[in-house]
């Protein structure tokens, strides 16, 4: 063949117009050597199936990255889920190192701390999800550096994208399979979560007392997760926070469950005197779940969060 003509990929033979004859030779060279490496590639695919999505996903809070994990396998996406101990510092450090290891494509920080600290530290693309309070009562320096830096910015709750207006809403994920309801919801047995930074606890056993309701209020919770729908199923009136204009993740499980939920919508007497109305909880379960909940939906999320996956990536 002469120097100035070359053989493409097709087979077929073309002249190299204007090219010298080396810049041909190298040109089939390196040819060559991509299609040794696609042979290589195409080899390597079919003995472990086709590529995979590897997704290292650091940290958690409220088991969204739970189930968010759980979604994405089912889904075909490779998920390595790495967590923290000891010391913050020490650990975000810790994790830094480990993460420049991890074979994977994208990091995904729950929390706007050390998990993004941890993200940003490994020089791997990464993607920041907060989660309310990581960010709700202001930025330092560091977070705001390490949200410039991140590929995306995540936020759990509407209400955040106040704070952070460029970031992407994903919703609270709800595995509707697992939270449903296990009966009707017609009893006085009214659950209450108090809050670090709210706690109605005196006003909520005050009204509920006066109402006729069975109050039960937390304060550790040493329940496995995995049974944590059987612990809300057994209680008929699920009252939110009120000072977070959002609704909770357990907020949400309760709602898939069908009990009804007093929110940050709602004044806290006025709803649980009305709620004393089996046709009034119903009611409220209805727009609930026509108008709230097909947002949360687990697999909704996941579709949303592979999509955006896959345009970084």
């Amino acid at each position: 063949m002469r120097p100035d003509v070359f053989q493409d990929p097709e087979g077929s033979t073309k002249h190299a117009q204007g090219i010298p004859g080396s810049k041909c030779a190298k040109i089939l060279r390196l040819e060559r050597f991509h299609e040794k490496v696609a042979k290589k590639k195409t080899l390597e695919e079919a003995e472990r199936g086709s590529w995979r999505m590897k997704i290292a996903m650091v940290h958690d809070c409220a088991y969204v990255g739970y189930e968010l994990k759980r979604g994405l396998t089912q889904r075909g996406v490779e998920v390595q889920h790495l967590f923290f101990s000891g010391p913050s510092k020490i650990a975000a450090l810790t994790m830094a190192l480990k993460l420049k290891r991890v074979k994977c494509d994208l990091i995904h920080a729950h929390f706007c701390r050390s998990p993004a600290y941890a993200a940003y530290l490994s020089g791997r693309p990464y993607v920041i999800h907060s989660h309310g309070t990581d960010i709700r009562w202001g930025l330092n320096w560091l977070q705001r550096r390490c949200l410039r830096k991140a590929e995306r910015a995540l936020v759990s709750t509407p209400d955040l994208l106040e704070i952070l207006p460029h970031a992407m809403w994903l919703p609270n994920p709800v595995d509707t399979d697992r939270f449903r309801p296990l009966k009707e919801h017609r009893g006085n047995r009214v659950l209450y979560f108090p809050h670090w930074y709210e706690d109605l606890t005196g006003r909520v056993r005050e009204t509920c007392r006066r109402l006729g309701y069975d109050t039960t209020v937390p304060r550790f919770m040493s329940l496995p997760y995995e049974s944590f729908h059987l612990f809300l199923n057994e209680f008929d009136v699920f009252i939110d926070r009120f000072s977070v204009k959002s609704y909770s993740k357990t907020a949400l499980e309760a709602l898939a469950c069908r009990i009804p939920v007093i929110s940050y919508k709602d004044r806290l007497e006025e709803s649980l005197e009305k709620l004393t109305s089996i046709h009034e909880r119903r009611k409220l379960v209805e727009w609930q779940n026509e108008h709230i909940l097909p947002w949360h939906r687990l697999e909704a999320v996941v579709d949303k969060l592979i999509q955006l996956y896959n345009e970084l990536l």
